[in-house]
């Protein structure tokens, strides 16, 4: 059955984790590259369910202000809600990013046998040791250029918090957005990077499709808090992710930059 082409936006990007899992059940020959990511998925998944349950408790009352007014009662109901959903949403990303470093091997290779199936085209190239010197250098200049991007934002909302506690519920909701938009960007990142964009072109397209990484982040959150699926879920996003590239170059809105072609983009 052929895979329908489609014009990725801010509210379907939020269904294409769901449309990675179903890529894989119509493409039985992907399955094999998702037992093992699977497998070392499930062990991380039940290690950090046991470290958060038995913290979970003290991180929320640290973070939930007290007094002994009224309205305090109503504040004390409203700051565990976004509590539980900020400790929630941070370990989930915290996952993500630990687990995509463990399984970054298996991911690269799952990604790159999607697009091939997808897109009917390779980027297979032949061995050059400059080559690929080079390529790590990208790469881990993109990263370091990350990290300081997240940490920056982390630390620009973290003092919301300075100020509640108004702050505080501006922070629990921002800091969810924030992290919903860099889960995206992770899982998009192994498509980027396969393309050898340079940072400086991954940042423009992660900003011009922020709304679409930001929907894609959250279903991506929301399939790694489902049993079963989200033993899965890392390697099923990462289709997902791929998917959600494939589908942007093929309606012209993230331009190609592989082998020194035009870097430009189309009209979003």
């Amino acid at each position: 059955m052929s895979e329908t082409k489609r014009t990725p936006n801010a509210i379907n990007g939020f269904f294409y984790p769901y449309r990675g899992f179903m890529f894989i059940m119509r493409n039985p020959r992907l399955l094999s590259y998702v037992a093992i990511p699977t497998l070392i998925n499930a062990i991380l998944y039940s290690l950090f369910l046991w470290f958060t349950s038995t913290r979970i408790n003290s991180w929320i009352s640290q973070l939930i202000p007290t007094g002994e007014e009224w309205y305090w009662t109503i504040l004390f109901y409203v700051a565990m809600v976004l509590a539980a959903l900020l400790v929630l949403v941070l370990v989930v990303y915290t996952f993500t990013v630990v687990g995509s470093l463990i399984l970054a091997p298996f991911n690269d290779l799952l990604s790159e046998k999607v697009d091939k199936i997808y897109s009917g085209k390779s980027l297979d190239e032949p061995f050059r040791l400059k080559g690929i010197m080079k390529d790590m250098g990208r790469s881990l200049r993109a990263e370091a250029g990350r990290i300081l991007i997240y940490l920056t934002g982390f630390g620009l909302l973290l003092s919301l918090n300075l100020f509640p506690p108004v702050g505080t519920a501006i922070y629990g909701v921002a800091i969810t957005i924030f992290t919903m938009y860099f889960i995206g960007w992770e899982y998009f990142d192994y498509s980027l990077e396969r393309h050898k964009f340079s940072f400086g072109r991954k940042l423009k397209a992660n900003m011009r499709h922020g709304l679409t990484l930001t929907s894609f982040g959250a279903g991506a959150a929301l399939s790694l808090m489902v049993p079963l699926l989200n033993l899965a879920a890392i390697p099923v996003c990462v289709v997902g992710a791929t998917l959600l590239f494939c589908d942007l170059k093929l309606s012209g809105k993230i331009a190609d930059a592989v082998q020194g072609r035009p870097d430009h983009e189309g009209v979003e």
